[in-house]
This record gives C-alpha cells, structure tokens and sequence, in this order.
C-alpha cells in the first residue's frame, strides 16, 4: 500500500508537471486550443502508464493486479474530485476514460513487471 500512495503521489506530479509545461507552451502560443484539450486526456494517460510501470517493476508477481489497484484508486480520486467537489455530471464519455486509466495502468505495471523479469 505504501508504494502504491508513493505512486500516486508521483503520478500527480507528473501531471502538474506536464500540465505547466503545456500551459506555457499555450500562453507563448505554440500550442493551439485543440491540443491543449487534448493533453487534458494524454496527460493524465501517461502518467498513469509510467507510474503503473514503476510499480510493476518493484511488484513481486501479479503486475496486473498492482495495476488494478493503483488505476482504481486513481479513479477513486478523480470521481470523488470531479462529483463531489465540482459537481459535475455524470456522462459516458467519463466512464470511458475512467475504463482507458484502468487499461492503461493494468498495461504499464504488467509490462514493468515484465521488464524486471528480462533484466534478471
């Protein structure tokens, strides 16, 4: 558990990170609006898939479900922040992209499992 909250805290960075680089490259207007919204769905993605990788390499077996669980508390943060806390409306398109974090986190920790497993 504690390497999974370690995770999550070095996901959110990421996607601060990324977020500041993308907002500046808007404000100097080498990005366009449709990128932007873009990242907003790559961002996220990405730092799911490499924090997923990370655990998935100090996983000791069963990458997928260190995936699992690291994407479902992911999610949890998301839902309780987008519901709760701005209260936004549920939409399909949420619960995609919900589905695509899973997919992704569940892929980036069996391939870092899997990885630890070619290095040994």
């Amino acid at each position: 558990m504690k390497n999974i909250l370690k995770s999550l805290f070095i996901s959110f960075i990421i996607i601060l990170f990324l977020t500041f680089i993308v907002t500046l490259l808007n404000y100097t207007n080498l990005f366009s609006y449709k990128i932007v919204n873009i990242s907003k769905i790559i961002i996220p993605i990405i730092s799911v898939f490499i924090t997923s990788f990370t655990l998935g390499k100090k996983s000791i077996s069963k990458g997928y479900l260190e995936g699992i669980k690291f994407s479902v508390i992911f999610n949890l943060i998301l839902v309780i922040y987008n519901y709760l806390i701005s209260k936004n409306s549920f939409e399909l398109i949420d619960l995609m992209y919900f589905t695509f974090i899973i997919v992704f986190s569940i892929l980036g920790s069996v391939i870092g499992i899997n990885r630890k497993k070619d290095a040994e």
